[in-house]
């Protein structure tokens, strides 16, 4: 017998689960040239990413220990924050939409979910599969916007007219989470910053000091509610345990210092002529 499949050349994606990655182990997932998930299937606690690091800490950050919790996930990846949330909340009941199926399927062959993991999944595109859920689910804790083909953020998600209708299968205090790849100049984390800062009371924006100055590549990480979030919570679980590590600190910002950062970007609309 063979030894488990490590490369996908599909119809609509190509990708490679390269083994022996981070300082534990796991694997890298990568797809059309990109790293865009980490996977040890010993440790779903390890996560080796920062932006998977940062989606912890929102989620950490803003529920109990140990509570189990309703979480979208929009993009599926490895499953890197799916295994994490199976791993750390026991009994939390968790939806996947993924746009293409092989592409899950080969995550999934090859890396398995631990049996305690409760994980429903859908194939479409996101935003369908949110006006979809407006009519047939709801309460959900936390919704994670999570999805790239390649390095590249689908538009259609990202704008007010999407996040206002990603609110209505939110609970009352659920917290929306936008893992945005700053690029030069970071056009798309702030116009995303500016767009959610339109339509929700309370956002706050979690990245490395040289990201948010647009002197380092990362991603910045947001997280969005019509409650209140606990900034010294959520900074607390992004920067705990690294010292020693090398790995960067992490910033968090709110009011006039994310208004400095976003810097009067302009908010995403549907209507808005294609880049």
């Amino acid at each position: 017998m063979g030894g488990p499949r490590l490369e996908l050349d599909g119809q609509q994606v190509r990708a490679r689960l390269l083994p022996g990655r981070g300082t534990n182990g796991g694997y890298s997932l990568v797809v059309e040239g990109t790293t865009q998930s980490h996977v040890n299937p010993r440790d779903p606690l390890d996560l080796q990413l920062e932006y998977t690091r940062l989606i912890a800490s929102v989620i950490d950050g803003c529920r109990e220990p140990r509570i189990p919790l309703r979480v979208l996930h929009l993009g599926a990846g490895g499953l890197t924050v799916p295994r994490y949330v199976g791993a750390a909340r026991p009994g939390s009941v968790q939806h996947v939409v993924e746009l293409h199926r092989e592409l899950f399927e080969f995550v999934l062959d090859t890396l398995p979910l631990d049996d305690g993991v409760e994980l429903t999944v859908e194939f479409d595109d996101g935003r369908a599969a949110v006006e979809r859920s407006v009519r047939t689910a709801g309460g959900y804790d936390v919704a994670i916007v999570d999805v790239f083909s390649g390095s590249v953020s689908p538009r259609h998600m990202s704008t007010a007219e999407f996040f206002t209708e990603l609110r209505r299968p939110l609970a009352p205090d659920g917290v929306i989470v936008v893992n945005t790849l700053a690029t030069a100049g970071l056009a798309m984390s702030r116009e995303v910053g500016a767009t959610l800062t339109s339509i929700l009371p309370e956002v706050l924006a979690l990245a490395a000091p040289d990201v948010f100055a647009d002197a380092s590549l990362g991603n910045v990480v947001y997280a969005a509610s019509a409650a209140p979030l606990d900034l010294d919570a959520l900074a607390r679980f992004a920067n705990a345990g690294l010292e020693g590590t090398g790995l960067r600190p992490i910033d968090v910002l709110r009011g006039p210092a994310l208004d400095a950062f976003v810097d009067g970007a302009p908010v995403r609309r549907d209507d808005d002529p294609l880049d």
